[in-house]
């Protein structure tokens, strides 16, 4: 087994206070069925989900991060370790 999406999490604004949700790592075996739990397998492998980076196509084979946004939105980063370091930088701003 290996790892495909690292761990990530999502700051929530309550009053003054902070809070982190963490999503565990997902197994490469198990992306897909996550994918289509957030309805996100089919635009994927239509071509239609970018890097939030460097705009590649995100592909199964290719996804580092899975980012929550607004609205069950999402962010991809793929997995080029020069688009990683650059979405953490940006994270850590």
């Amino acid at each position: 087994m290996s790892f495909i999406i690292g761990i990530f999490a999502k700051k929530i604004k309550k009053n003054t206070m902070s809070e982190k949700t963490k999503i565990p790592a997902v197994f490469k075996e198990d992306l897909k069925k996550l994918l289509l739990s957030i309805s996100e397998l089919e635009p994927i492998e239509k071509g239609e989900r970018l890097c939030c980076v460097c705009s590649k196509n995100i592909t199964l084979d290719n996804i580092q991060l899975l980012v929550p946004r607004k609205d069950k939105i999402f962010e991809f980063v793929c997995d080029s370790p020069t688009c990683v370091e650059e979405y953490n930088r940006k994270k850590g701003e």
